[in-house]
């Protein structure tokens, strides 16, 4: 007998423990309750519905081009002594690019001014000429003949000084087009010759890309051609420069006609902000049209069996959520517009909208947006 009684104290102190669990699990009942009761009312933020000006815009992604991309060629015939930039090299106008030789020409611009020289002394010598003999033949002892020759002679040497003139000209003009200069202020694309070349009238010797008159090629399907017009707003934006926004207007307006394609390209000409460059990706934004409208959250639209809705917020106790069938519109930074259905000042369920049912309560958290 005495080898059962530690078996029965065991029996009995865990009979003591399942009752003291009992109990205690009995006494959280209450209050679980409690809360699950409370839990009933819908946590949800509210707003108010707004008046704000609505923007309808069409988005696309091209890419930049460059409004002059020059073929510098060569103006003379002429061996090439110098080339002063390289491919990929930045260049501004006015630059010299590439030096020719002139030797030829420097010795053809020292003929040309000997020949002035020679022709002034003639003329100047002449005058004196043609002033004596009219003299005398104001004394009338000089025949006519003798004076008419010397003023003949005269406006020879004066035409001959005016083609001189014009020979030296063209030589300076030569010599001056045997340094080749940028017309804009952009980028070397290509180098066509090296020193010691032999350049040719018309020959390349250099390619180059404007960066700064730059021009924006945005592709559009045929179905928004009637949205678009020239002179719109144009937004755009590039990843060379996150956060810039430069603001333009369509200039042009190119259907692009192809087998089972009929896109348009929307062209617009801007000046490079500072950081751009041909041939970059370019996004932009047609701003189609500007109209003022009712709009509320994103958020508080939602899908029912019975269309898109919103949760009108009830006064009461608890308050509750009606809700209200809406016709929506264009969407935008976070806000979607209500062409009917809430009236502005409205206030209406923002988060929390997707847990809610026509009249169900709701617990209002946070502060109105």
């Amino acid at each position: 007998m005495s080898g059962r009684r530690p078996g029965r104290a065991r029996l009995a102190n865990l009979a003591a423990l399942g009752v003291f669990l009992l109990t205690a699990c009995g006494e959280g009942d209450a209050p679980g309750t409690e809360a699950a009761g409370a839990r009933g009312a819908v946590a949800v933020t509210v707003a108010e519905a707004r008046r704000q000006e609505v923007r309808i815009e069409l988005y696309s992604v091209g890419r930049l081009v460059s409004r002059n991309a020059p073929q510098l060629a060569a103006e003379i015939d002429a061996r090439v002594v110098a080339v002063l930039v390289d491919e990929g090299e930045s260049i501004v106008q006015g630059q010299e690019l590439i030096r020719l030789d002139t030797t030829a020409l420097e010795l053809s611009r020292r003929e040309a001014r000997a020949s002035l020289q020679q022709l002034s002394a003639s003329i100047a010598n002449e005058q004196r000429r043609v002033q004596r003999y009219r003299d005398l033949r104001t004394q009338e002892v000089l025949p006519q003949e003798r004076l008419d020759d010397a003023e003949a002679q005269l406006a020879v040497y004066q035409a001959s000084l005016e083609a001189a003139e014009a020979r030296l000209a063209i030589v300076e003009d030569r010599i001056g087009k045997a340094s080749l200069l940028s017309p804009v202020d952009g980028v070397v694309e290509r180098r066509h010759v090296s020193v010691g070349d032999f350049a040719k009238v018309g020959g390349p010797l250099l390619s180059v890309t404007d960066t700064q008159a730059l021009r924006a090629l945005l592709p559009f399907p045929e179905t928004v051609a009637a949205q678009l017009r020239i002179g719109q707003l144009l937004v755009l934006r590039s990843p060379l420069a996150p956060g810039l926004e430069v603001e333009s207007r369509i200039d042009e307006i190119r259907p692009q006609v192809e087998n089972l394609n009929q896109a348009l390209t929307v062209i617009a000409e801007l000046a490079n902000p500072g950081p751009w460059r041909p041939q970059a990706t370019v996004e932009g934004t047609v701003v189609v049209e500007r109209r003022d409208a009712v709009v509320v959250p994103l958020l508080s639209v939602v899908e029912r069996p019975a269309g898109q809705v919103v949760y009108l917020l009830q006064d009461g106790e608890p308050p509750t959520a009606r809700q209200l069938p809406v016709e929506v519109g264009a969407r935008q930074d976070g806000w979607i517009e209500i062409r009917s259905g809430v009236d502005a000042g409205s206030v209406i369920v923002a988060e929390g909208a997707h847990y809610l049912t026509d009249g169900a309560p709701v617990a209002v958290a946070g502060d109105r947006q």
